[in-house]
């Protein structure tokens, strides 16, 4: 395939092995800034293979779909939170959220994690302190401040009590396969480490068995006080690399779309 890259988007070791594992093997690939939201391409790219597959910000997917690009990109947004509940059910960390508009969302209380139900990124799912959320939702409903991200009180959330996580891996998905995996949290400290237990490899691979959101994907799990649990999926065009095996994950993609 024809990799198409977004400049200067991925830390410095993850660019490294990306470009090099690209130009080891001989695929084609070009660097381009992309404008913010709408994904545009600068340079515009100028494929030297019928396959083309992007690697950055997530608004790629709107070049990607206008060029018709095969692959272009895995797009999940149409399998948000909800599709992923009804495969997955109690498999899901936050099986029991509500999901409700952003404008709906009463005032906090205590913390709560919110994240938006779709793989949008209108904005990072976390735990929010009540003072913090509470103004912020004025900012966006009251005041349709959305600061460039078209979040508006009509986006759908998901909230919840927040949860005790001992530690929080990705698995990329490939095929039905694990191409490679990384721990990057462990408790509230960030850890990349490319040394994974087994158990979240057979976890995973039930997780598979039992429905793929996309050919290629992103799942990120974690070990909690109640036994492993998925935290959501991403698009694996947009994911960081953390200490994944990069030239592992590369290949499984080129033999995916039958060119490795």
């Amino acid at each position: 395939m024809h990799w198409i890259l977004q400049e200067n988007l991925f830390k410095e070791n993850e660019w490294a092995s990306l470009t090099g594992t690209l130009e080891r093997f001989g695929i084609p690939f070009s660097v381009h800034k992309v404008v913010p939201f709408v994904g545009e391409l600068v340079p515009p790219a100028e494929p030297k293979h019928d396959k083309v597959v992007c690697f950055g910000s997530y608004s790629m997917r709107h070049t990607a779909r206008a060029q018709a690009w095969t692959p272009g990109v895995y797009d999940l947004f149409d399998k948000d939170f909800k599709v992923q509940l009804s495969h997955w059910g109690e498999r899901m960390l936050n099986f029991d959220s509500r999901i409700l508009p952003f404008k709906d969302v009463p005032s906090l209380t205590e913390p709560t994690f919110l994240r938006p139900v779709d793989d949008s990124k209108y904005f990072a799912g976390k735990v929010f302190m009540p003072g913090d959320f509470n103004d912020w939702k004025h900012k966006v409903v009251d005041l349709g401040q959305d600061h460039g991200t078209s979040l508006s009180g009509e986006t759908l959330v998901q909230l919840c009590n927040p949860k005790t996580i001992y530690g929080e891996y990705r698995f990329w998905i490939v095929n039905g396969e694990i191409a490679t995996r990384s721990m990057y949290k462990r408790g509230d400290k960030v850890m990349y480490a490319s040394d994974v237990d087994e158990r979240f490899d057979r976890f995973v691979h039930e997780c598979v068995q039992a429905w793929q959101p996309h050919r290629a994907f992103v799942i990120d799990v974690c070990d909690t006080p109640h036994g492993m649990k998925i935290v959501e999926i991403n698009t694996i065009n947009a994911a960081g690399f953390y200490a994944g095996n990069v030239q592992s994950l590369v290949l499984s993609l080129e033999d995916l779309e039958g060119a490795g």
